[in-house]
């Protein structure tokens, strides 16, 4: 019951900061530090350090999870082939495509969670997936970065990243509720470096950016570490 609460009011939260915060990025918001070509690859950092999420999800697929944390191991996987596909050439339309696989695997996430601590997941997976793809449309069809309003989104992600160790301390289940702490701590890592994306690649040779798929990565293998059967 107590996991159903938390997920309904994250439902409500996203809802309400859909309708009343407007956040908008413009055409700036694809041009990241590192531009530089490598073995003919455009903004190579950034496309080849997404390979982190594709090494976490080759060795989770190894192991056996609870309810759902398989189509998690995978998403993890279509996070980095979306955000390597979309740092080869930054645009709105590849951004839907970066940021679509980032909300539904957190999404998915948290519907394990709450399934494993006596929830509704399969609701909560089918409500996620909604909102993960609706908050993503929403924006393009506002404009993108041409005065889109990307609250939704975010408010989709904030609450796919805090919900699912929020769910996990109401009640017990098999899910490690240490492990996904220790996600949300790559997690606040990641948007540390992106916030420092140009600092870091004059300071150490490596964008910021670049550090923040590798981070997120981190968080990625910490949350599926959560998710594998004892």
């Amino acid at each position: 019951m107590r996991a159903a609460i938390a997920g309904g009011l994250a439902a409500v939260a996203v809802v309400v900061v859909a309708l009343t915060i407007h956040i908008v990025r413009g055409p700036d918001f694809h041009h990241y530090a590192d531009a530089r070509v490598w073995l003919g690859i455009p903004h190579a950092g950034d496309v080849l350090s997404n390979v982190a999420f594709l090494i976490v999800a080759a060795r989770g697929l190894r192991h056996a999870y609870v309810s759902l944390g398989r189509l998690v191991c995978l998403g993890v996987a279509a996070i980095g082939v979306g955000s390597a596909l979309y740092h080869v050439a930054p645009s709105d339309t590849l951004l839907a495509f970066d940021w679509a696989p980032i909300a539904i695997t957190l999404g998915l996430l948290s519907a394990a969670v709450i399934r494993d601590r006596g929830g509704p997941g399969g609701i909560a997976a089918i409500v996620a997936v909604a909102f993960a793809v609706g908050s993503v449309a929403w924006w393009i069809a506002t404009g993108g970065t041409l005065g889109g309003n990307m609250a939704p989104y975010v408010a989709v992600q904030a609450a796919g990243i805090a919900l699912p160790p929020l769910v996990a301390v109401l009640a017990r289940g098999d899910v490690r509720t240490g492990w996904l702490f220790a996600g949300l701590a790559g997690f606040a890592l990641a948007r540390v470096f992106a916030a420092y994306d140009r600092a870091l690649l004059d300071a150490i040779g490596i964008s910021g950016h670049s550090l923040k798929h590798i981070a997120a990565a981190q968080a990625a293998a910490c949350a599926l570490r959560a998710l594998m059967r004892r």
